[in-house]
């Protein structure tokens, strides 16, 4: 038996850093403690580059290559050799492949019979079967190890092996091998030795025959050894010119869903040339607690350019969809992620020549149906052929199929539509339509040449329903738009929007909010942002807790740090207002630039209203995202406790005074107990010299649910609770009462 191999010795890159919640007063009281979950990211973002843990295989379609990533390669092997893709850093303006294919095997001067395999990954190898002999590629976090395994060999006599290098990189003879080179970085191919099975060894040249390396075990020296025989050239990886740089990652999403333990995902973008971007994703519980540390959802050198995500209550599961280039073809992909990480198949959700209608395809947005049964998955995106550009939408299964065999048009007007996005979720249905809607951009082709809003309504099964419809349409530039998942006030389904909007294009922006009805009417819109003078605000993302609603946005002014910002907003029917709850800056230093903002709400996952969200933003200084959780609501105390006790009558509660919310609450004591519900107050019960901590007060039953109503007009009303108990002692021995617990809903 011989064996041969080459090792790759990577320089250490780094890896994504730990996810850093804001200070303990800003977050939620169920969201988890900052130091621990620092601690555990830390724990879990391993010493090896990109915080994998351990080499990550891949095989997309099933047909196809596999692939491996390590922390500075990735490889794809094929059933006739394996190539390289080394890290030359993110600004490399490509990647410079090294293919190694075996093409030739003799002994004693007979050559061996040679036949194309299949890869297979077995532990942390892959082993293809090339007839006469087993290739084996062993693979670690910083190296790769090339073996040639001849199970029998049918004479004695000089061993060779000649392997074709095709690469754009410069080759040359250098000591003990070759080197493959150019401005970016280079790899040495070197130190080959062969040994047998009883210790031997032998250093041996490696020669360069203008394709390829030729490596020979002299006759004398096969003749004698005790099998197997190995033979080892070493292939170094330096960096050079990037040798300081990092893979940058940008573009997070973020998506969630309530059921179980619940998850939440974040996906970003990698870098790992100018022309080839990866997508890398990190799975967490619904408390933040760290289920999978970063894993590849995408490493092949396709260039995985605009991602979105969307999580399934029911299925359990994510799709993450991305605007795809291989080479001039730009088309539409995607791949399911389980509960536990793993990833499914490459799907191809609208491609040229493969899947749907000619045209190049874009901007891919995906939302899902929180009903709690068999739904499905909308993606929409921009398709663009030589005379039009307009938006269409597929829906898939949440396995990954797909339901028609051509995309939905959405808007194929004579103008250019573009920058689709879809709301989170289409809402459970309420007695209300469980629609999506499409928010996009369009840019006449004609007077006024401007840039607009409009809109178009999907239900949960596809079908559009309606024309499209206006949304922005003065005669300023808007653009950026961005859609959310439903609200329910008064009985009216609501569908909050935000976009971009500036006097010319090239000026400072500003970010607008409003509101749909089902027929596509507009309530009034608003200004996020504060007018700040030179201010740019942009990039708005949105969605809503089915009650009120999130913007966030980055804002700064040109030549100054650049931050984000979370908004709260309510609508209030009754006068056609907005009314801001909450802002919430979310940068922690002033020297760093903050940006690429991503929401999503926890009821956007399920159906259970809660006003918990999800926020990631890039910190663009450190290369690093941020993932939080972010309350909705001014974040205060739920209940403060006025001491009014008399006797040994008790109170407590449960819940978060947020509308939608239900409050549990419960009286203590001895004999028959029941509970003051009203407003806060302070009365002496007669000569007794108790207090009553409630005024207008009605009497509950000792342990009731309330329900607030999820009225934005309830937020900032104060209420509060007593319990007592009429077997007591402490009032004329019949009477007891507990502390007040005091509320304000939010």
């Amino acid at each position: 038996m011989i064996r041969t191999f080459a090792v790759f010795s990577l320089a250490l890159l780094s890896s994504l850093a730990a996810q850093e919640p804001r200070s303990a007063a800003s977050l939620p009281a169920s969201a988890p403690d900052a130091s621990a979950l620092r601690a555990q990211a830390l724990a879990e973002h391993s010493r090896l580059g990109g915080g994998l843990r351990e080499v990550q295989f891949d095989r997309p379609s099933a047909d196809g290559p596999l692939w491996a990533l390590g922390s500075a390669w990735k490889a794809s092997f094929d059933g006739t050799g394996t190539t390289v893709y080394p890290f030359f850093g993110a600004t490399a303006p490509r990647n410079f492949p090294l293919r190694m294919a075996l093409t030739g095997a003799t002994v004693g001067g007979k050559a061996l019979a040679l036949q194309p395999g299949t890869p297979e990954q077995r532990h942390f190898a892959v082993r293809t079967d090339r007839g006469a002999l087993t290739e084996v590629i062993d693979t670690r976090l910083d190296q790769l190890e090339q073996s040639f395994v001849f199970e029998t060999l049918p004479v004695r006599g000089a061993l060779a092996v000649e392997i074709a290098m095709t690469t754009e990189l410069v080759a040359e003879p250098i000591q003990g091998g070759l080197r493959f080179a150019n401005e970016w970085g280079h790899i040495d191919y070197t130190k080959a030795i062969a040994k047998d099975a009883a210790g031997r060894s032998l250093p041996l040249d490696i020669q360069w025959t203008g394709a390829g390396a030729r490596i020979e075990i002299p006759a004398e020296f096969v003749a004698e050894a005790q099998l197997p025989l190995v033979l080892d050239p070493v292939l170094n990886y330096w960096y050079l010119l990037a040798s300081g740089q990092t893979r940058l990652q940008h573009d997070s999403d973020v998506a969630t869903w309530q059921s179980g333990n619940g998850r939440v995902l974040l996906v970003w973008q990698r870098n790992w040339s100018a022309t080839d971007q990866d997508c890398f994703g990190l799975m967490f519980d619904g408390g933040l607690g760290l289920v999978r540390t970063d894993f590849a959802v995408d490493f092949t050198t396709e260039d995985w350019l605009k991602i979105a995500v969307a999580g399934n209550n029911y299925a359990q599961n994510f799709l993450v969809v991305s605007e795809v280039r291989s080479g001039l073809l730009w088309w539409i992909g995607g791949r399911t992620i389980a509960q536990d990480g793993t990833v499914g198949s490459l799907i191809t959700i609208e491609r040229e020549f493969v899947v749907g209608t000619p045209g190049n395809n874009y901007h891919p947005d995906v939302g899902s149906d929180p009903f709690f049964g068999t739904g499905f998955y909308t993606v929409v995106f921009n398709k663009r052929t030589l005379t039009s550009s307009d938006i269409y939408l597929r829906q898939l299964t949440t396995a990954g199929g797909l339901r028609t065999t051509n995309a939905v048009p959405v808007d194929t007007s004579t103008n250019e539509e573009s920058r689709p996005s879809i709301s989170k979720s289409c809402g459970q249905s309420n007695g209300q339509p469980a629609n999506f809607l499409i928010a996009y951009q369009r840019t006449w082709v004609g007077t006024p040449y401007d840039q607009e809003v409009w809109g178009a309504f999907a239900s949960w099964n596809g079908a559009i329903s309606g024309a499209p419809f206006a949304i922005a349409i003065t005669t300023s530039e808007e653009t950026a738009p961005t859609a959310s998942s439903p609200v329910d006030l008064g009985g009216v389904r609501y569908w909050p929007y935000a976009y971009e909007r500036t006097a010319v294009l090239g000026q400072p922006r500003s970010v607008f909010a409003g509101l749909l009805r089902s027929d596509g009417s507009r309530t009034a819109t608003t200004m996020v942002n504060t007018a700040v003078p030179g201010e740019d605000s942009r990039e708005p993302e949105i969605d809503s807790d089915g009650t009120r609603f999130v913007v966030t946005r980055t804002n700064g002014v040109s030549g100054y740090p650049q931050g984000v910002e979370a908004v709260t907003l309510a609508y209030l029917p009754a006068s056609g207002s907005f009314r801001v709850e909450e802002r919430t800056g979310l940068i922690t230093s002033s020297l760093d630039n903050y940006g690429q903002t991503n929401i999503c709400a926890s009821f956007s996952g399920g159906g259970v209203r809660t006003p918990r969200y999800y926020l990631s933003f890039t910190e663009q200084t450190t290369n690093t995202f941020r993932l939080e959780a972010f309350d909705g609501t001014a974040g205060t105390a739920a209940f403060q406790t006025r001491f009014t006790q008399c006797g040994s009558a008790g109170i407590s509660a449960s819940g978060q005074p947020a509308l939608g919310q239900s409050l549990a609450f419960t009286a203590s004591g001895p004999g028959f107990t029941g509970i003051l519900f009203g407003f806060p107050g302070s009365a002496i019960l007669g000569p007794c010299g108790c207090l009553n901590g409630v005024a207008q007060a009605q009497a509950m039953p000792g342990s009731f649910v309330w329900t607030i109503p999820a009225e934005p007009a309830y937020v900032g009303i104060a209420l509060a609770v007593q319990g007592f108990a009429l077997s007591g002692s402490a009032c004329f021995g019949v009477l007891d009462v507990s502390n007040t617990l005091d509320f304000t809903i939010r």
